[in-house]
């Protein structure tokens, strides 16, 4: 029996029954960067069960396009790998966070898989534990399935733009030009062996350096369904369009054969489900005239017992922590991470009131640490699964305050002139104003930094001090964030452990038992707004191309 909720649309996962003699139709269940969240995982589970049932007399595949699995959280990893061989995936495509936790963690998950892991875009040195996947074949750069009589092939893609290669240092993801000769090699290879309906399962992302350009660069790929990006694309678009905050983007691009391709994905964090129909022509050509795409929320699915059961025996009881008051929930993830928000400093003054024992002035972390929203009340899975699934070390550290404003600049300061991982950095105990509009940049600005000011005392940013210092309690990811890591080279054999991120939040929670979710500060002070993560990317491109940089 399936329990749907009553908001639901009549018949979710419903294939379109059209095809003719020669036509071939197949129905696609998608998921994409669900980065360990567990939150909705028994509505996932749900929702599976329906399009299974739905999909019985159809050709069905289940895809997962990659940041699924997380770091290396032995549970949790172990939670997704038995859902997903419970649910009978198909295919993972290895995004960034499955290489976060580093080759030997990653390749001990897949151990247990009973799905193919696909990254035709990698190159695994000898000596990686990666070798025993590549041996059993566990781990391909592509798999051919046979479903209802039918020949479908997915290959894989892994992103060139993370830090896959600082982390897994023996896998080495190629750059977007070989990736993309990569991916028409194997589809030739599969042309050879007489397939003719193609998927990419990617995890480069949406973008006309990622996602688009691949499609219109390849032969013989008839799908991607992507990740990476965190993008929601709801039905079939053949123009798109540029109105801001409008999820119809452009999705339906022809090849370099001049054969369409569709792209999709499913947004993030485990919110929506999603639900491709596609009908191919005797040639493995997609009919443009029966496609449909579909995310459903899955809010609106109830919970799947199995799953429960499953995430009990994995993780142990959920608990309350703290009540809710207000509520929080980003628009997207670059809101997430690039406006104040209420969660991140409720964080930052747990951060640094750990900090205070040990007589730290400020907290400082990156905007990325702490993800999600909040409304009702806050678990201990909300915590561990979907808040902070990182769970660094907090360090405590004396910093100069000239290497403060540094730190600011190459971070905060370098939103619009670099694309390597810029983000805010969060703080309690100080407040700060960045310049983050493109006239600034472009009129020759060079020290976004403006007025720094840590528990009412002002920085002289334009001339910081050298020699004093300001006790700062930090995550660890400072010491190795690429932007940073020779800044903090010089602090870290002083640096003294505090603690771990989760843990800390949890005893901030257990002694608060409330956040208010009402408060709106300033802590830090943007001269610009943009609309999401293509507002700010096109806008940095054009800074970026203008300056040479």
């Amino acid at each position: 029996m399936f329990l749907v909720n009553s908001k639901l649309s009549l018949n979710p996962f419903k294939p379109q029954g059209k095809t003719k003699a020669n036509e071939t139709e197949l129905g696609l269940f998608y998921t994409n960067d669900m980065h360990g969240d567990v939150n909705r995982l028994s509505k996932f589970k749900t929702a599976h069960d329906k399009f299974l049932k739905e999909n019985k007399n159809t050709p069905h595949m289940t895809l997962a396009a990659g940041d699924c699995l997380f770091g290396s959280d032995k549970q949790r990893n172990s939670l997704m790998v038995k859902l997903f061989n419970l649910m009978g995936l198909d295919a993972l495509a290895l995004g960034n966070h499955e290489f976060a936790g580093g080759t030997k963690s990653l390749s001990d998950s897949l151990d247990k898989a009973e799905f193919k892991s696909v990254s035709a875009n990698i190159d695994v040195a000898e000596g990686s534990s990666l070798q025993a996947r590549l041996k059993d074949k566990k781990l391909v750069k592509s798999a051919v399935f046979m479903k209802g009589g039918h020949k479908f092939a997915v290959i894989g893609a892994s992103p060139f733009d993370s830090y896959i290669n600082t982390v897994a240092k023996s896998v080495n993801p190629k750059g977007l030009k070989d990736t993309i000769k990569a991916i028409n090699e194997e589809t030739k290879e599969l042309e050879k062996q007489g397939v003719n309906k193609i998927i990419l399962l990617s995890h480069l992302g949406y973008g006309e350096q990622a996602d688009l350009a691949v499609a219109r660069e390849t032969e013989g790929v008839d799908i991607i369904v992507g990740g990476h990006t965190h993008t929601k694309i709801d039905g079939v678009n053949p123009n798109g369009t540029k109105e801001k905050g409008n999820p119809h983007k452009l999705n339906l691009l022809l090849s370099k054969r001049n054969e369409p391709v569709i792209i999709t994905q499913a947004g993030g964090m485990n919110e929506y489900a999603g639900y491709l129909n596609a009908v191919f022509d005797e040639k493995g050509i997609l009919k443009t005239d029966k496609l449909s795409n579909t995310l459903y929320d899955l809010n609106q699915f109830e919970d799947s017992e199995v799953a429960n059961d499953l995430m009990n025996q994995e993780l142990g009881e959920k608990i309350k922590l703290a009540d809710v008051k207000g509520k929080y929930s980003a628009k997207s993830p670059y809101f997430e991470r690039h406006e104040d928000n209420p969660l991140a400093n409720a964080f930052a003054d747990a951060i640094l009131e750990r900090g205070k024992k040990y007589g730290a002035e400020i907290s400082l972390y990156h905007a990325a640490t702490i993800r999600g929203g909040a409304e009702g009340q806050i678990t201990n899975y909300d915590v561990k699964y979907t808040m902070l699934p990182f769970n660094n070390d907090l360090k405590v550290v004396d910093i100069t305050e000239k290497d403060l404003v540094e730190i600011l600049k190459r971070t905060s300061g370098s939103l619009l002139t670099s694309n390597d991982d810029a983000q805010l950095l969060r703080a309690s105990g100080m407040e700060y104003s960045v310049r983050n509009d493109k006239e600034y940049f472009l009129n020759g600005g060079t020290d976004p930094i403006e007025n720094v000011v840590i528990n009412g005392r002002s920085i002289d940013v334009k001339n910081p001090n050298e020699k004093r210092t300001v006790r700062t309690i930090l995550n660890s990811y400072l010491f190795s964030m690429p932007r940073t890591k020779d800044i903090m080279a010089k602090y870290a054999d002083n640096a003294v452990l505090a603690g771990k991120e989760q843990e800390i939040f949890i005893d901030y929670l257990n002694n608060k038992k409330e956040i208010d979710c009402t408060k709106k500060e300033e802590r830090i002070k943007l001269t610009a707004s943009y609309d999401g993560w293509s507002d700010i990317e096109n806008t940095r491109l054009e800074v970026i191309k203008a300056l040479n940089l």
